[in-house]
């Protein structure tokens, strides 16, 4: 019988991981699990990365303590955490480092600028992860 007592859910600040967070609050609150916020600010260029590093950052802060707030309504535990990294490897690297159960998250991601950095990470996480994904549509 699987058991999922610990949820990775990506937040990226598009509609899709919102969608997501609140799916994944509702099933760890009916079967007791917790679950982490997770927010990769994906790696760019140096040339870039000073002039936009801290907004996007703060951003990224920013929308997991808006969605964080928001879960507070399911009664569930949220931890939130945020790294600098590649998304599909970074989210893959933390559900096996920190023995996560499921990871839930949105079929696509932010679009424009920060989308095209980040590429198709739902599909890399699919392919890559080392625990069962739930893709919110």
């Amino acid at each position: 019988m699987l058991v999922y007592k610990n949820i990775l859910i990506p937040i990226d600040g598009s509609e899709k991981a919102l969608q997501a967070a609140r799916h994944g609050a509702n099933l760890a609150s009916r079967i007791g699990a917790r679950v982490t916020l997770f927010n990769v600010t994906p790696v760019m260029p140096a040339d870039v990365r000073g002039m936009v590093l801290n907004k996007i950052n703060a951003q990224g802060r920013e929308t997991l303590e808006k969605v964080a707030a928001e879960l507070t309504s399911y009664n569930v535990q949220v931890e939130t955490e945020m790294i600098m990294g590649h998304p599909a490897e970074a989210i893959c690297k933390k559900a096996k480092t920190g023995r996560y159960d499921l990871i839930i998250m949105g079929s696509r991601g932010l679009s424009g600028v920060k989308g095209y950095l980040m590429g198709s990470v739902s599909i890399a996480v699919t392919t890559h992860a080392s625990c069962p994904v739930l893709i919110v549509r």
